[in-house]
């Protein structure tokens, strides 16, 4: 049994967690979010060789998701292997542009509204308002020069499910140039769900975008009691 374990890797998630679903998402054998959705937890170990340690660490944004009972490998080095997006304008000057920015720390406000944590809930009268700050920018790495991708980012998808007072909301990446560098940058999902739950139920939704603010919001009115419908 001794022999098994140590066959095993162990993470833990620290207090630093922001309830982002990013490793739940990206690794649902490992991961679970616990029952209040506060607060990733590893529910299960993982055979050595499975996953790299390094794609299970840095899917978090916050950095906090620690491998416990072993070291951790050597940084991987260089790209993969993938074929280049084709750029649809002159792009011979791409390493200049690249040179310029790759020292440049991106803001953590801008990872977080990947997440769909950028956001706010107030409550009116009949009606709850959930307004998500939207990513403006495509994040600096070297692929997005090299494959001469946009530097504002495309409008994402948005979505509503309604069960009750359980609202999910989802927001997609339907740019499928932008979504292949998905794979490459920290933090980078190609969208993000989150999941609320109100007190009363909701009857019905209405999506407005403005796309100058980059605002998503998310209307979300109330269900009136049976005795006070006209």
């Amino acid at each position: 049994m001794a022999e098994a374990a140590a066959q095993l890797e162990e993470y833990f998630v620290t207090e630093d967690c922001i309830a982002c679903d990013a490793c739940c998402n990206d690794f649902p054998d490992i991961f679970v979010m616990n029952a209040e959705h506060t607060r990733a937890i590893a529910k299960e170990k993982s055979p050595i060789g499975k996953f790299n340690p390094w794609d299970i660490v840095t899917v978090c944004p916050v950095d906090a998701i620690k491998l416990v009972n072993l070291p951790m490998p050597a940084k991987p080095e260089g790209e993969k292997k993938v074929e280049a997006a084709p750029a649809e304008t002159d792009n011979s000057d791409w390493e200049r542009r690249w040179a310029a920015v790759r020292d440049r720390l991106e803001p953590q406000w801008e990872r977080m509204k990947r997440y769909g944590m950028a956001s706010s809930v107030d409550e009116e009268k009949d009606r709850y308002v959930v307004r998500f700050d939207m990513p403006a920018k495509v994040p600096n790495h070297r692929l997005k020069f090299k494959w001469g991708l946009p530097d504002d980012m495309p409008e994402y998808k948005a979505s509503v499910e309604i069960h009750g007072g359980n609202v999910k909301i989802r927001a997609k990446l339907e740019d499928e140039k932008v979504k292949k560098l998905c794979g490459w940058v920290n933090s980078f999902p190609e969208g993000f769900l989150r999941e609320l739950n109100f007190p009363v139920p909701i009857k019905s939704h209405r999506l407005n975008y403005d796309p100058e603010t980059r605002i998503l919001e998310v209307v979300l009115e109330k269900a009136q009691p049976e005795q006070q419908a006209a």
